[in-house]
């Protein structure tokens, strides 16, 4: 059973942070804790509230923080946190509503790697798939990361989201040409994996911890 909270008057951030710290998450009801912080957006610690219900909150409270985070001060790092828990939980209709809805620049660009990678999951993921259906969302994933990279501000970290996930979707599914894999056997040979195309090949995997 949910904890009930009632119609809070005065400090509704101080008493939503109250509500979180001394109850557990099963007992909070997240809508009932952005309920709290709705009057006053402007509030000092609204935005610590709001990152709370969005990383514990459920797919309408989301959806009610999309409505509201555009009344919020500017706060890249609060919007950064939502559109990776909208990729994160494959919220995409609501992940492309925010992109439609946000300014040029790093958190735009930002958001829309998390679509191209929600896309890209979303394909290894549904088995009910066929792979021509799977090979369509990947080249939808090449084609949003080919947009990415034209632009000329991208920062370091998205260079490498991009160059890992396009190698993922390129070299690492059902379909693609798998990556050249150099090695020695077990006589002290060197072989490189071109060397069996056409050919079956098992790669057994395994490791020590």
């Amino acid at each position: 059973m949910g904890l009930v909270i009632g119609v809070a008057f005065g400090d509704g951030v101080a008493e939503a942070k109250k509500l979180i710290s001394q109850s557990k998450r099963t007992e909070v009801e997240p809508m009932k804790i952005l309920d709290l912080v709705t009057g006053d957006l402007k509030e000092e610690g609204v935005d610590k509230v709001i990152e709370w219900v969005i990383e514990n909150g459920y797919a309408q409270e989301r959806k009610k923080v999309g409505e509201m985070i555009w009344s919020l001060p500017k706060n890249d790092q609060l919007m950064l946190t939502y559109l990776r828990t909208l990729g994160f939980y494959g919220e995409k209709e609501q992940l492309e509503a925010m992109i439609e809805k946000l300014p040029n620049g790093n958190v735009h660009q930002k958001a829309r790697f998390r679509l191209a990678l929600l896309v890209a999951e979303d394909a290894q993921r549904n088995l009910t798939l066929t792979d021509t259906q799977r090979a369509a969302a990947n080249q939808s994933v090449v084609s949003i990361l080919d947009k990415l990279e034209k632009e000329e501000d991208l920062d370091e970290i998205l260079q490498k989201w991009i160059k890992d996930l396009r190698y993922k979707v390129t070299r690492l599914v059902v379909g693609c040409e798998a990556p050249e894999i150099e090695g020695v056997d077990q006589d002290g040979r060197k072989f490189r994996l071109s060397d069996y195309r056409g050919k079956v090949v098992l790669l057994p995997f395994w490791g020590i911890w």
